[in-house]
């Protein structure tokens, strides 16, 4: 069985404001996160008669609009950017043509909660990881114990996923490109620049343990193969 999941992120079009260079790298990077979501949801699974095909959607609406055009075994991935107990209020938005989310798709959406760099705050050990395989510089080891997430409910920070990812960036890592005053250069966070290789870095079946969207997500893709 071949199963088809929208996710939003990446770009699905070329930008005429930047140049063909531009264009080519943000094309290259939305390309990589596409094929380590695919692997991660494809261990998650664990399934070998399951096929999955992830595609890039860009924004939520995007993504939504091309979900709901399609036909069955098609699933919808994106940000809920609210708490979880709100998700219901997700599903109120209105598409670009006005029209409601349709309810009888609902059951095959899941979320990031918040965003997508809440996998990496639940396992922050993976940016160390992935920090090690870029030949990034720690500047300590206690990233993992920092105190914007350590003991901290990741799903009800208040502020975003991404926000506390490029912070702990800032403080922890170092690039091994030198400035102008001849010391190295902070690392800033940037979705599509670093978040395929640091998905790859992650325990998808550590995950599932710890992500309530990404348990439902698996448990469901396995009660329709």
């Amino acid at each position: 069985m071949v199963i088809r999941v929208l996710v939003e992120g990446g770009v699905t079009g070329l930008d005429p404001t930047v140049t063909a260079e531009h264009n080519a790298m943000i094309q290259q990077n939305s390309a990589a996160l596409r094929e380590a979501l695919n692997r991660f949801f494809t261990a998650a699974l664990d399934r070998d008669d399951i096929d999955i095909k992830i595609e890039i959607g860009g924004g939520w609406e995007m993504a939504s609009l091309s979900f709901i055009t399609q036909g069955s075994n098609d699933f919808l991935y994106v940000d809920l950017d609210r708490p979880p107990e709100l998700r219901h209020e997700w599903f109120r938005q209105k598409l670009y043509d006005g029209k409601p989310f349709p309810s009888s798709k609902s059951e095959c959406v899941f979320f990031w909660v918040q965003e997508m760099e809440a996998w990496f705050l639940k396992q922050p050990e993976c940016i160390v990881r992935w920090a090690k395989q870029e030949r990034l510089s720690l500047k300590s080891a206690a990233l993992q114990d920092d105190k914007l997430i350590k003991d901290k409910d990741i799903e009800h920070l208040i502020q975003k996923p991404s926000f506390v990812v490029d912070v702990l960036f800032k403080r922890y890592l170092e690039s091994n490109k030198i400035d102008k005053k001849g010391k190295p250069k902070n690392v800033k966070y940037g979705k599509l620049r670093h978040a395929p290789g640091i998905i790859q870095a992650l325990d998808p079946f550590k995950m599932i343990h710890q992500d309530r969207e990404l348990s439902n997500f698996v448990e469901k893709v396995r009660s329709i193969g």
